[in-house]
């Protein structure tokens, strides 16, 4: 019996100390860059390119799994390279900051800000910020972003912070997405205990800080 015990204690102190394997999602602002037109999905293999042309200089090779992400000259965590990432469903996101002629310039560092220009295998890879919103928004809902203050979420009659203001909540159970109208999106917010509201809240603000992410699952 204590043998059987033992082992148990030893199979669960061997899981406990398992590291866990968790998504990439943006939890404050600062994670998007502020000049951010769209995100694309990357293969787990690419080339980063100077300019936007095949001739141009190489400027970073990346490989990434699920845990890990190889960069030339260093190995680094999925969140240094990912806006999101979502292991179970094998998406992986980068902020795209600049287009021309069928490539995009992302931010492949976050750390240190650093930027290149790829070509994607597809150009269907690509999700401007509306189709983003609007495909994952109305599938899995939003989030607000951990450092935005409970006084700005607000829920408007209208596309505008003119607008009149419908009321606010701090405890949010749900926020559906119905459809984007420029930096507002019409929502219907469930609080914890309160009734549904539908009116518009701001999910982008004018310098361009993006303060509520779409959910990429359930």
């Amino acid at each position: 019996m204590k043998t059987i015990k033992f082992l148990i204690i030893c199979t669960i102190l061997f899981y406990l100390n398992i590291p866990a394997i968790a998504d990439v999602m943006p939890l404050y602002t600062k994670a998007i860059n502020k000049e951010t037109i769209g995100f694309i999905q990357v293969p787990k293999s690419f080339k980063l390119y100077f300019t936007p042309n095949d001739s141009s200089q190489i400027i970073e090779k990346i490989k990434w799994n699920n845990t890990e992400v190889q960069y030339k000259n260093l190995s680094a965590e999925p969140y240094r390279l990912f806006v999101a990432q979502i292991k179970n469903l094998d998406y992986a996101f980068c902020a795209v900051i600049d287009e021309q002629d069928g490539w995009y310039k992302i931010i492949y560092d976050k750390q240190g800000n650093k930027s290149g220009w790829i070509k994607p295998e597809k150009q269907d890879d690509f999700w401007g910020l509306k189709d983003f919103y609007s495909y994952f928004g109305r599938r899995h809902g939003l989030y607000y972003m951990k450092n935005i203050d409970y006084r700005k979420r607000g829920i408007y009659s209208g596309a505008d912070a003119m607008a009149q203001k419908i009321g606010g909540f701090t405890l949010i159970k749900s926020i559906k997405l119905n459809k984007i109208s420029g930096n507002w999106a019409l929502v219907t917010v469930t609080d914890l205990d309160a009734m549904p509201k539908i009116g518009y809240i701001q999910w982008r603000e004018s310098d361009g800080s993006i303060i509520i992410f779409p959910k990429l699952d359930n």
